[in-house]
């Protein structure tokens, strides 16, 4: 399944993944490059349930419940505004993959991470501004050492799949496994594709996974 992004960036603007830090407040306007057919949902790590957030006359609502406005789907980006911090742990994007995702540390703190749990802190950040780069490092965290399942795909394309730490698809490198820290990590670089202007990497297991956006057109403001 392709993914079509029709949407350009400002130099400097957040168009995806990031973290909001905010411990009250209006959170947003955020944007995000728009994807056909993409779902928005709103989760709390540990939790089985999904809260499918869905735009209507410019605002978002989870259920019966609004969370904020302006909300709408542009031509070229999704605008996004909760009216408070919300009270859940991740703002999740997808279609058939996870896009985007937007992670709620109030005040900068993450929960401790359990086994299987991603080590958010590690990727950070999750958008990349490259405008100019050919190459870019990234790193992938993930608590405990000895997961079967964990796979990176470069947008819609399986690039490795790993059995413990061993690899048993693609031509990744092995997991670095960290007895001492409790925590296995994918330290990887990525080229850019002649014909890729912006891309996401997703790593992770099926409800533990994370997503990175690398733009490789645009510059970070020098005002951020």
């Amino acid at each position: 399944m392709s993914v079509l992004f029709v949407s350009v960036a400002e130099s400097g603007e957040v168009l995806g993944s990031r973290v909001i830090t905010s411990s009250s407040g209006t959170v947003g306007p955020m944007y995000f490059k728009l994807v056909d057919g993409l779902e928005i949902y709103v989760d709390k790590i540990r939790s089985s349930q999904l809260g499918w957030l869905t735009i209507r006359s410019g605002e978002c609502i989870v259920g019966d419940k609004i969370l904020g406005s302006p909300c709408e789907v542009q031509a070229d980006r999704i605008v996004i505004t909760f009216n408070e911090v919300p009270d859940y742990d991740r703002l999740m994007f997808l279609k058939s993959l996870l896009i985007y995702t937007v992670y709620f540390a109030k005040d900068c703190k993450f929960p401790t991470p359990k086994d299987g749990e991603i080590i958010v802190e590690k990727s950070i950040p999750l958008y990349r501004f490259l405008g100019g780069k050919t190459e870019e490092n990234v790193v992938f965290a993930m608590k405990g050492t000895n997961f079967t399942g964990i796979k990176l795909y470069r947008d819609d394309s399986i690039v490795c799949e790993w059995k413990d730490s061993i690899p048993e698809t693609g031509e990744c490198a092995n997991l670095t496994v960290d007895k001492a820290n409790d925590l296995i990590i994918y330290n990887a670089t990525f080229s850019k594709s002649s014909n890729k202007t912006f891309e996401t990497l997703l790593w992770g297991r099926i409800f533990y996974e994370i997503s990175v956006n690398l733009d490789w057109t645009n510059w970070e403001s020098s005002s951020k």
